[in-house]
């Protein structure tokens, strides 16, 4: 076998020329000594154009001629130095790396500059960065709050969700345990047990306190996240926010209970409370009609609750309790000297409401002079306090209510129409008691057992034929006539349960009429008449079984029987 012969020394410019990236060597006047074929296609320079030229005329670089030009920190500090991401004259993205170029005594005799085309790798990013986005998009669009740990437990991304719930601010690159209460990833979180264990863990409800002090339910739930090929990455956390469920729960369970803390299952109160969620978001001037001791009030208080408002006061003014001269001073306020007894400044009813809700009662009863400034402060949302030249700006939404006919009043010349329409933006109505009788053992179960609650009396219910005289009783003062003739039967009655001695007497005069119906309609002169009977009773009771037994005086079972005997359907709700 033969011998090798002996190794040439290495060429340096046959290095250069074999290295894929391109190459310059420059000396230290920044003159280019050599560049290599990758380098002249980049520069698209020959060696007769570029050689002892100026590097920076040759590379046309953006950071050329530069303070971000890298050649003295090469030179000068002997830095190797790497600058991400520069632009060339023609838009080329390339990566250059700097080095000093030492001779064989180690002094630096100028620089080495390796440049590498990066347009691809950019590329690559973008749509990394793009597939990203998407992925935070499709995140940030769950209703649930979703964050992800690598296997050091930092952080990597958070939705939109995840950020509401728990305030976290920008917490990406952070460690979990630091950036996050314990229950989300402390030792005994889901989350640490996804990361350490690398298996799922189930669904666990949690507590928080919110950023006012509330209880934040919530329930956690936490998984291993791995790669296509089964390695771990990290974890995946998701955390549902309780309180939207519970509040659904709250309205389910109020479907048969007081609703905004009004009570009603008649059609026109179930209407009434879809009204009111249909417009609990709005800002608008609202004007409640209906006869005195409806509930216009706790209507008009259950507007301001779940308004955009609720967070602010809410002032009421009952406009027929003053005379004109105080209800203007106690509307719009007072300077001092205004009028005798008037000693110091006074703030009124529309500045102490100012960003809340303003509630004029009875607002039928204003005389003309304060309709007018009434009308302007609904336009313009200005006034002037009673002897002041000021003008007061507030942002008050106004909520007023009548138990008087305005149209009634519009035609006799004694209420405005133009304030009339600025008051009637939403118009609701609250019937009378005797239009939905079917409601009084509803509200009537209601007031006993707040009458239970603040200790008056022990009576807890009510007999059929002491509700048979509730229902038959027309209640011109409404549901507040009620919650009298209840307090009336509680404290009079000698029992746990309420009978006819213990109503007021002004209710069992018309009972006994009630009562001799209710021995014919036992008797049953003939069927036809049993039918008719039964037919308006459940007619006044909107179709409701047990109001219709209570008015008839007889048990909700009997009633039952009779139906079927006389083949009525059922009309119960």
């Amino acid at each position: 076998m033969g011998t090798a012969g002996p190794t040439e020394p290495l060429n340096v410019v046959d290095v250069l020329r074999s290295i894929p990236d391109s190459v310059f060597t420059i000396d230290g006047e920044r003159r280019l000594v050599s560049l290599n074929d990758p380098a002249r296609a980049l520069t698209r320079a020959t060696d007769a154009g570029a050689l002892r030229r100026d590097c920076g005329a040759v590379l046309r670089a953006e950071i050329c001629h530069t303070d971000r030009c890298p050649f003295d920190r090469a030179y000068r500090q002997g830095e190797t130095v790497t600058t991400f991401n520069v632009r060339t004259e023609d838009g080329t993205a390339v990566c250059l790396n700097t080095s000093p170029l030492r001779n064989e005594a180690g002094e630096t005799v100028g620089v080495v500059e390796t440049i590498r085309e990066v347009s691809h790798i950019n590329r690559l990013i973008e749509e990394l960065r793009e597939q990203r986005n998407k992925v935070q998009s499709v995140l940030d669009s769950i209703a649930d709050g979703v964050l992800t740990v690598d296997r050091e437990g930092r952080i990597t991304s958070v939705n939109r969700a995840a950020l509401r719930i728990l305030a976290c601010g920008d917490a990406v690159g952070h460690a979990a345990a630091e950036r996050l209460p314990a229950e989300i990833a402390g030792p005994d979180s889901a989350l640490h047990e996804a990361l350490t264990a690398g298996r799922p863990a189930g669904s666990r409800e949690i507590t928080l306190v919110d950023e006012r002090a509330r209880p934040l339910p919530l329930s956690v739930s936490a998984g291993p996240l791995r790669g296509e090929g089964g390695g771990a990455l990290g974890a995946v956390c998701t955390i549902r926010d309780l309180r939207e469920i519970e509040r659904l729960a709250d309205e389910r369970r109020q479907l048969h209970g007081p609703r905004h803390g009004i009570v009603g299952k008649h059609p026109a109160m179930r209407e009434l409370f879809d009204r009111l969620e249909m417009i609990r978001d709005s800002d608008s001037t609202v004007l409640i009609e209906g006869e005195s001791g409806t509930g216009k009030g706790l209507l008009a208080q259950a507007l301001h609750r779940v308004g955009p408002r609720h967070g602010r006061p809410f002032v009421k003014v009952s406009c027929a309790a003053l005379p004109e001269t105080l209800l203007e001073s106690e509307l719009f306020g007072h300077e001092r000297g205004a009028f005798t007894g008037a000693i110091r400044d006074r703030k009124g009813r529309f500045e102490l409401a100012d960003r809340g809700t303003l509630f004029l009662d009875e607002i039928g009863d204003l005389s003309p002079a304060v309709q007018v400034k009434l009308l302007r402060v609904l336009q313009e949302q200005e006034f002037e306090r009673v002897g002041g030249t000021d003008t007061i700006r507030v942002d008050v939404r106004v909520i007023a209510a009548t138990h008087r006919d305005l149209r009634r009043l519009m035609a006799e010349g004694r209420f405005r129409e133009d304030l009339y329409y600025r008051l009637n933006v939403i118009p609701l109505h609250v019937p009378a008691l005797r239009e939905r009788r079917s409601d009084v053992p509803l509200l009537a179960q209601h007031l006993l057992d707040h009458l239970a609650a603040i200790g008056k009396g022990r009576a807890a219910s009510i007999s059929p034929r002491a509700m048979a005289i509730l229902m038959d009783h027309d209640w011109p003062g409404n549901v507040r006539e009620l919650e009298n003739v209840l307090e009336h039967a509680v404290v009079c009655s000698r029992g746990c349960v309420i009978e006819p001695e213990a109503l007021p007497r002004a209710l069992l005069a018309p009972a006994a009429g009630r009562r001799r119906g209710g021995r014919a309609l036992r008797e049953r002169t003939n069927a036809r008449e049993e039918r008719e009977q039964i037919l308006r009773a459940l007619e006044a009771c909107g179709g409701q079984r047990g109001g219709a037994a209570a008015r008839l005086g007889i048990d909700r079972t009997t009633l039952w029987r009779r139906m079927r005997r006389l083949r009525i359907g059922a009309r119960s709700r």
